[in-house]
């Protein structure tokens, strides 16, 4: 309906002008100009006034006018820029030609608008710039030159560069004008055109152009900190000793030939030369601004490629390593610094053979903690029993700690939010999306080891209003306005009750106590969101009163980079429950392509392993995001309340020149880590894209030494692991886990590494969550003598086990589907443990049960039904056969093939009964299941000699 408004308003002041235009009514010609300009001015207005609005009750008022004025500024000045720049360039154009002219004009203030709208934060940086400290080694300029004035650099050559090839252009066309010749259209030379002010300005615009490109010329010496020619990313000896010294050269010539351009004697020898050639008199400024040009090209093809390919084919190549090395390490210097390497904790984890009882005890902390649900079975699990109703939904799980009951646990969590396109289609009116459901409910929330009896998850927060077991769990403010999940724009406060929770049969409703969304006061305010929102219904709707509360970009990856767009984010929020209150935590990255010397993160990745004898290769594609970065800090954290959308910044990394820079241009907006209030900084974690990151780069630059760099010897690859039934690299991890000097353990997200095509674990990386700790990088090697089982290896020693590789076979049968969890490595003390979780999936079922646990140390494997169990069956003896008595004979036995059959039809009779809701005859045909189980581990005892209580 807007949209019809605005085009009948801008159609009825067209047709008045180009009515008044054939009677040459001026007046009239005026007003319908103005009513085109009124129209369009007042809906731009419509929209501005909304974001003003949105930004000025979240309190960010002047981040909001900062942006604006920047942006307008940086619009206007470039426009006025570009068309000084031309007019200039095109002074000396023939008055004849005004049609040319004006379109120049035009086309360069676009230009130049275009040029300053999209350059707004390389501006900014550049007016804030400071100085880092580090300088690159070649030519001694500080890292903060190539972080904020280079970029700037850069723009301003783009943007003269593009106007002097329009000039130039403008120049060759005014000689020229259409012929018409009946139907045949061709383009000829102006008869009355003044050839000497047409060459002199054909000379004018060809000189300035090479001015240009010399100063772009001055500019790749520079841009050599990020060449790619040599070994490694940054210059290498030919960059330095070749094509350094040449661009001076090359700069320098091209200067000179466009200066030569505006001296008529240089002129003219060039053309009395090329007439001598047998070139026309017709296209005198045409052959001498071609020659110029190609010796300008050949000079740049003989000193910028020929010569240093040749010497880095011959010369360089041949013997890499002793040219290159000094190189090497400046980019092994320079990388590390860009990734945050340079400050990483290198040591060697000591590995011991040894695990005792004791070692279980002194680490309860650790053992209390061991993450047996797996992400996505207790995602199908909460959202088959917690979701209660249809327009709720969980996103994801998320991974966390909190204290409870006196002890320090680490939970997985999810957000019940409200999807109202999950209604039935009848149902998705405009009055229920907007006015009534909106809003989640609560939080699910249990301990990453815990299971019932029946495999599922022992919820310590559930169900709608929330339950906690804890009172340090419970949840005062249930409702989620803001989430991953909503998208749409809602209306609180009307006169149409707004649905709460659901309470049996019945609904409850609630009326909106808080200050998020802008307050629709008046009619104004109406106007202006229902043009904004898209929504004319809103307008004509009683329901809104001057309470009522509009609440819109409320989606908090969407929301954040509004308020902050320089920053990258993190691509997986969480929920945290902080004093009763839920509140959603972003993680935010400072970025940078120009750090010197630092080799671009490349988001492909290829891991090549070994399966038996067969070479495998895995290609994963990461966050395009970060493609061809070299330079990341996670520099800030963000805060956004779940009920009233408040967005909150912390500056965590004082260091990072980036975020110092954007602090300084929007003063007020980020606060410091020490105003974080303590519910909250209880939950910062080490993000797992940020540690993917820094490991993918740290596994190549470890090496420190360049001769080892250049051959790769000691190359890393994240370890694989069969997971879900497909093999796949090992994701970041997080556990409790406590360093060998440290007296308690912490929340740290781990990742392992293995050799490259090998599965034995040569180390792993670590970044430390808690806040004491927070952002503690560290780096444990294994000693290279020592064989430490890689998380692939741990997998194929549960699937040469006899019992369990013929127990996962039956069960993968027909009707159920057997899915094994992440390998977790666990760092104990000074050895390794290892988890495995095993879970059955019925096609009856919508979720998986935990059916076995697998754990591991050295070479000696435990499983049985619980964790408790199974790391008892690693201290544990095999069970003893019973003595029979002289003369009595031994009982009978059911052959194997029985058994099996037996276990398949209590299996078969368990899914069937499941699927029909008859779950007394469920739980016999699982007690038959458990006897014949037992009966086939009693035969491998006997038949294999080994142990049967789960022992390997």
């Amino acid at each position: 309906m807007f949209t019809l408004l605005f085009l009948v308003l801008a159609g009825l002041g067209a047709l008045i002008v180009f009515r008044s235009l054939g009677r040459k009514n001026r007046k009239r010609v005026a007003a319908g100009g103005a009513l085109i300009v009124i129209t369009v001015l007042f809906f731009l207005f419509l929209n501005f006034w909304g974001e003003k609005l949105w930004f000025d009750t979240l309190g960010y008022n002047d981040r909001f006018w900062t942006l604006f004025l920047a942006q307008t500024g940086f619009v206007a000045a470039g426009g006025l820029l570009a068309f000084g720049f031309i007019s200039g360039l095109l002074y000396a154009l023939p008055k004849g030609r005004k049609l040319l002219r004006n379109a120049a004009y035009a086309l360069a203030i676009l230009m130049g608008g275009l040029w300053g709208f999209a350059n707004w934060n390389v501006f900014l940086q550049f007016w804030h710039k400071i100085n880092t400290s580090l300088a690159d080694p070649i030519l001694g300029q500080d890292t903060g030159f190539y972080f904020f004035t280079l970029p700037f650099l850069d723009q301003v050559y783009s943007i003269l560069l593009s106007l002097s090839i329009v000039g130039l252009a403008v120049s060759y066309l005014a000689r020229f004008t259409v012929l018409r010749d009946g139907n045949n259209v061709s383009f000829g030379r102006v008869d009355d055109i003044d050839e000497h002010r047409s060459n002199r300005l054909l000379f004018l615009n060809g000189g300035i152009l090479l001015l240009v490109l010399a100063g772009g010329k001055y500019l790749d010496r520079f841009h050599l900190l990020y060449s790619e020619l040599g070994a490694v990313s940054g210059p290498g000896w030919t960059d330095v000793h070749i094509i350094l010294p040449t661009l001076m050269a090359v700069m320098i010539l091209t200067a000179l030939m466009g200066i030569f351009l505006f001296v008529p004697s240089f002129r003219n020898a060039i053309w009395r030369l090329l007439f001598r050639l047998g070139a026309g008199r017709d296209r005198q400024a045409e052959y001498t601004l071609g020659s110029v040009a190609a010796v300008v090209a050949a000079v740049w093809f003989i000193g910028l490629h020929l010569i240093p390919g040749t010497f880095q084919s011959f010369r360089v190549e041949p013997n890499e390593i002793s040219y290159e090395e000094p190189y090497i390490r400046n980019n092994i210097e320079f990388t590390r610094h860009g990734f945050n390497l340079h400050q990483i904790e290198d040591r060697e984890f000591p590995v011991e053979e040894s695990f005792t009882r004791e070692m279980v005890e002194n680490n309860q902390t650790i053992f209390k903690n061991i993450r047996l649900w797996d992400w996505r079975a207790l995602d199908a699990v909460l959202k088959q029993f917690q979701e209660i109703r249809l327009y709720y939904e969980f996103n994801n799980v998320d991974i966390d700690r909190y204290t409870f009951g006196g002890q320090y646990r680490q939970v997985m969590i999810s957000a019940r939010e409200m999807v109202p396109g999950n209604l039935p289609p009848e149902s998705q009116t405009f009055v229920n999306k907007v006015f009534k459901y909106t809003h989640g409910y609560g939080v699910a929330l249990t301990t990453v080891t815990e299971f019932t009896p029946e495999g599922l998850p022992n919820l310590l927060v559930k169900n709608i209003p929330p339950e906690s077991q804890y009172a340090e769990l419970a949840v005062s403010r249930p409702q989620i306005y803001y989430g991953e999940l909503t998208d749409n724009y809602v209306i609180t406060n009307s006169v149409e009750p707004e649905f709460d929770y659901p309470q049996g049969e019945e609904n409850q409703y609630v009326s909106y106590a808080g200050k998020g969304g802008v307050q629709l006061s008046n009619f104004w305010r109406k106007l202006v969101y229902a043009y904004k929102m898209g929504d004319f219904k809103l307008l004509l709707s009683s329901y809104p009163t001057s309470e009522s509360r509009i609440m819109f970009d409320r989606q908090i990856e969407k929301r954040v980079k509004k308020l902050a767009p320089f920053l990258d984010l993190d691509g997986d929020p969480y929920i945290v429950n902080a004093n009763g209150e839920l509140y959603w935590m972003l993680d935010a990255y400072t970025t940078s392509e120009y750090f010197p010397y630092s080799e671009p993160f490349s988001s492909r990745e290829e891991i090549q392993f070994k399966e038996g004898e067969q070479q495998r290769s895995l290609r994963i594609q990461h966050r395009r995001a970060f493609e061809g970065i070299n330079y990341i800090r996670n520099s800030v954290k963000v805060t956004v309340n779940a009920y009233d959308g408040n967005v909150s910044f912390y500056i965590f990394d004082e260091n990072d020149p980036l975020i110092r820079v954007w602090d300084e241009i929007f003063p007020g907006m980020m606060k410091k880590r020490e105003e974080m209030p303590p519910a909250l900084l209880a939950h910062i974690r080490y993000p797992v894209d940020y540690l993917m990151v820094q490991g993918l780069v740290y596994a190549k630059y470890h090496m420190g030494d360049p001769e080892v760099f250049y051959n790769q010897e000691d190359l890393w690859i994240r370890a694989t692991e069969k997971y879900y039934g497909e093999v796949q690299p090992v994701e970041p991890y997080y556990i409790m886990w406590q360093q060998p000097e440290a007296t308690e353990a912490e929340f740290s997200l781990i990742l392992p590494f293995t050799p490259k095509n090998r599965q034995v674990s040569i180390g792993w990386i670590a970044g430390l969550c808690d806040p004491d700790n927070y952002g503690r990088f560290l780096a444990y090697s294994f000693p290279k003598e020592k064989r430490v089982l890689g998380p692939q290896q741990v997998e194929t020693k549960i699937d040469q086990n006899s019992f369990l590789s013929g127990q996962l076979s039956l069960w993968d049968q027909r009707g159920s589907r057997v899915i094994r969890g992440n390998v977790l490595a666990i760092p104990i003390e000074n050895t390794i443990f290892y988890v495995e979780p095993i879970y059955l999936q019925a096609e009856t079922a919508a979720y998986p049960e935990l059916r076995l646990v697998c754990v591991m140390h050295d070479d000696k494997l435990s499983y049985a039904q619980t964790f408790q169990e199974a790391l008892e069956g690693l201290f544990g003896e095999a069970p003893a056969a019973p003595e029979r008595a002289e003369g009595q004979p031994a009982a009978a036995v059911p052959a194997t093939a029985d058994l099996i059959q037996q276990a398949q039809r209590a299996f078969d009779d368990y899914l069937e009964a499941t699927g029909q809701k008859r779950f007394e005859d469920a739980s016999q045909a699982l007690h038959e299941l458990e006897q014949a189980l037992e009966g086939l581990s009693g035969k491998e005892g006997s038949m294999n000699q080994e142990p049967t209580a789960g022992q390997q």
